[in-house]
């Protein structure tokens, strides 16, 4: 305890209590009022290259699904008209 005044000087048993941070510097209560929940690790460079290829590839087959429902789509237009 921090002195002996009772519990409920400090967490009141009615109502709840609103959070301050202490410092609007500090790490570990600024960022909850910015909704970040961990804090981010120095990226690997072996670790960003594979996302980065993975990204490339994930691109590519994206570029190609939207051309083929480019195409289908021209298509039936040609069909209907």
């Amino acid at each position: 305890k921090f002195s002996n005044a009772p519990c409920e000087v400090y967490f009141p048993r009615k109502g709840t209590m609103e959070w301050h941070p202490h410092s609007v510097s500090c790490d570990v209560c600024g960022t909850s009022s910015h909704g970040i929940k961990r804090k981010k690790q120095a990226p690997n460079p072996q670790v960003s290259k594979k996302l980065r290829i993975i990204a490339e590839r994930a691109r590519g087959i994206m570029h190609a699904r939207s051309q083929k429902q480019v195409n289908s789509k021209n298509i039936m237009k040609k069909i209907t008209s």
